[in-house]
């Protein structure tokens, strides 16, 4: 397999799981659960609907 083989499946697969995360965050904030994530090193709890803000999905 060549470098540029796989910096194409590299590529792919990190798309994929930007996905998955999106489709699962979308599907929190429609049940209005939380999400916990990192802010400066350190764990925080905050409502999907906010992450999906935060990342900038609409």
């Amino acid at each position: 397999m060549t470098t540029k083989q796989t910096d194409k499946m590299a590529i792919e697969a990190g798309r994929c799981l930007q996905k998955a995360v999106r489709e699962e965050l979308q599907k929190k904030a429609l049940l209005g659960q939380y999400v916990i994530i990192s802010r400066n090193g350190k764990a925080c709890r905050v409502s999907a609907k906010q992450a999906l803000k935060m990342a900038g999905v609409k």
